[in-house]
């Protein structure tokens, strides 16, 4: 991999958070379990040290009945538009310098991703009565959960199904294998590789923030929005990291954080869709969703009718109109694509249960994507095959400043290599 590859595999790397495990039960409660101890702890920990965490926030498990159900914040008064949420000091987030101006004087590999990772792996070292309660958290997280990390049984089934990464997602080594090639990691440390997906999973630029990094994703009902933008070098070493409301918020109603089409993710709005999630975030996201087969030219959005799942009919929206080569070599897939399914649901005892269920997930969200677009009655032209290699941009959704931090790797019919 090339450095401007790495580069581009790096900004894949910021803004990634986790839904798995996404909020804590309220600070000034003790709960029974392990995680909600850990993360009580660190909320107390975070205020005790001058973050602000607003207290008509309550954090708790979206089915209070269900034990196994995941955590979410939730509003426990109504919330205006532009109240903030939480206000996190620099110094308690994990980060690669000590501020921004020595950030700036970091060599370039320090300023990517190998930087957090290091400070990652720092703290998650530390005995434990050094380490933070956020590092605490940190350690006790899942780990191998995305399909960069899975077993090698787990990675070559995923790579049958998607035939060589025919299908998205694509890069799916290479969030390990940068790492050791570009920060000299060591692969064979656990602790270590750990690091480097929870950096992959929950970094925001080159940061891991506390508090803010447990708001689920949900680009159909995102209620929050950055105050300060890293990537337009706001001073957050000075400000703190800052999360406000972006609509009135009812009570009872949770806080939802949108992972690729956020206030600062101006690098994913155009291409970072659901196959993108699964790869970097490890879940499948519900509607809204985006899919770009770039083998075949067809980029589409799918959605409930009108924005309501009450209605039960999902539509197709096409950013570039289809052709029918496209929607022909679409179908090819979709015919392997069941037979795959068809001959490994039954037969793949090698793979860890966890990697199957999250592959068989996904596996329903792809099907189902290509069905719904070719079951669609858009009009096929042949337009998409003489706009060039960044076919995908001319739709006009394209919002980064700079198109080349945008990067969708190409598909040669004959084999997987990048034109």
């Amino acid at each position: 991999m090339n450095k401007q590859l790495f580069r581009i595999m790096h900004l894949l790397g910021s803004l990634h958070l986790l839904t798995i495990a996404a909020a804590a039960a309220a600070s000034e409660t003790v709960a029974n379990d392990t995680q909600d101890v850990l993360i009580t702890d660190m909320i107390n920990w975070l205020r005790a040290n001058g973050s602000f965490i607003n207290d008509k926030l309550q954090i708790r498990r979206i089915d209070p009945d269900d034990p196994t159900s995941p955590r979410g914040i939730f509003a426990l008064e109504s919330l205006e538009e532009g109240e903030t949420v939480c206000n996190i000091p620099w110094e308690l987030m994990i980060t690669p310098s000590e501020n921004l101006d020595s950030y700036l004087e970091l060599p370039e590999s320090e300023r990517l991703d190998c930087g957090t990772i290091n400070a990652v792996i720092k703290e998650i070292s530390k005995s434990e009565s050094d380490m933070t309660p956020y590092g605490k958290y940190l350690l006790s997280q899942p780990r191998a959960y995305t399909v960069g990390f899975w077993s090698e049984e787990g990675q070559k089934l995923f790579w049958e199904m998607t035939a060589d990464e025919k299908l998205p997602p694509i890069w799916i080594e290479d969030l390990l294998e940068e790492w050791e090639e570009y920060c000299d990691g060591d692969g064979e440390n656990d602790n270590h590789v750990h690091a480097v997906m929870l950096v992959k999973t929950r970094a925001d630029y080159q940061y891991l923030v506390p508090f803010y990094d447990m708001m689920n994703h949900n680009n159909g009902k995102t209620n929050v929005a950055h105050k300060y933008d890293p990537y337009k070098g706001d001073p957050i070493d000075k400000t703190g990291y800052e999360m406000v409301t972006s609509k009135p918020i009812l009570a009872g109603e949770e806080l939802f954080n949108s992972y690729n089409h956020c206030s600062i993710c101006q690098h994913y709005y155009d291409w970072f869709g659901t196959p993108e999630m699964f790869l970097h975030f490890g879940f499948v996201e519900g509607y809204p969703q985006r899919w770009l087969f770039d083998f075949a030219r067809v980029k589409f959005d799918l959605d409930w009718k009108d924005g309501d799942e009450g209605t039960g009919e999902v539509v197709v929206s096409f950013l570039v109109p289809p052709s029918k080569k496209g929607m022909d070599l679409l179908k090819k897939e979709h015919d392997r694509l069941d037979k795959f399914g068809q001959k490994r649901e039954q037969s793949n005892e090698e793979v860890p249960e966890n990697e199957l269920k999250s592959l068989w997930e996904y596996y329903d969200a792809l099907n189902n994507a290509l069905r719904y677009a070719l079951e669609s009655n858009a009009t096929l032209v042949d337009d998409v095959w003489s706009m060039g290699d960044g076919w995908w941009v001319q739709d006009g959704t394209l919002k980064a400043e700079d198109v080349g931090e945008h990067c969708v790797r190409q598909w040669k019919e004959n084999g997987n290599d990048e034109l």
